[in-house]
């Protein structure tokens, strides 16, 4: 996440203080390999917590920036945002939506992932999506209140300061890797790595083999190649474009490390994966 859109984040906690948003409505989906829903945006913020499956989401009216999501989080896509959803692997969506005023849907952008959101407050979960209409106005504001709750629950987990139990060098290597995994498209080095971590280029590089075993370089090749199989296998985009949106400087240095990495060319693994998926 970059810092701007952080700090917006971070003004919408301030400004929601001592608050309740407005609950406009929650869901829960099945959710089947490939493209899930088409881009498309919404006015309200959106929260979608990926109980179990997991994918990509492309952001922007060009989706020419990619996120992953994994099992278990939750993405939170601010006001307006156009996006999509590619599942690697099946499983289920809960989708809450929050009514903001018009001032503060025109200053927060950009989208939070929160990795864990499994622990965090999952009746509120379960009652948000459950599609029962409220009979009161006691239980609207029940709904506001849970909803509201969790939004910042999910936002604490983003942008508080950091308090982890952990040894700061724990932390240094958990944001490079996070940052790895959001920005993997569009990092020219690994010093843009260790800025974001906040520790020196050759202790990121030490730390994070001793704790991933790994090399960062080896760990950005790895995520590349994961969301390119991925849009390899649910989607039609040409190699160029895919080799772009992994962030290959071309289509042949894509075709070349991917070959070296999985044994077979692109054009290959996309007619394999094509064929397991045909009807009979």
């Amino acid at each position: 996440m970059d810092k701007m859109a952080k700090d917006a984040w971070q003004d919408l906690v301030k400004k929601t203080a001592g608050k309740t948003l407005h609950f406009l409505a929650g869901w829960r989906t099945p959710v089947e390999l490939g493209v899930t829903c088409q881009v498309h945006s919404h006015p309200a913020i959106e929260m979608v917590y990926h109980r179990t499956g997991s994918g990509i989401t492309r952001l922007g009216n060009r989706q020419n920036e990619l996120v992953s999501f994994p099992e278990g989080s939750c993405v939170i896509y601010a006001p307006d945002l156009p996006h999509d959803q590619v599942m690697d692997t099946p499983g289920e969506d809960i989708c809450v939506q929050l009514a903001v005023s018009p001032r503060i849907r025109k200053q927060i952008h950009g989208c939070l992932v929160v990795r864990n959101a499994a622990n965090q407050l999952s009746d509120d979960w379960d009652q948000l999506s459950s599609g029962r209409r409220p009979t009161s106005e006691l239980e609207k504001e029940i709904l506001n209140l849970r909803a509201t709750a969790t939004l910042l629950a999910m936002l604490r987990e983003c942008i508080a300061p950091e308090e982890d139990t952990r040894s700061a060098e724990h932390a240094a290597v958990r944001r490079a890797e996070e940052y790895i995994r959001e920005h993997f498209a569009t990092i020219d080095s690994m010093q843009e790595v260790s800025e974001q971590a906040a520790i020196s280029n050759d202790r990121l590089r030490h730390l994070f083999r001793e704790q991933r075993g790994t090399s960062l370089i080896a760990f950005l090749t790895q995520v590349k190649l994961e969301r390119a199989k991925s849009l390899l296998t649910h989607s039609k985009l040409p190699l160029k474009q895919i080799s772009t949106l992994c962030g290959f400087r071309d289509e042949y240095y894509f075709s070349s490390v991917f070959r070296r990495h999985t044994g077979q060319p692109p054009g290959a693994f996309r007619l394999k994966g094509s064929n397991k998926v045909a009807p009979n």
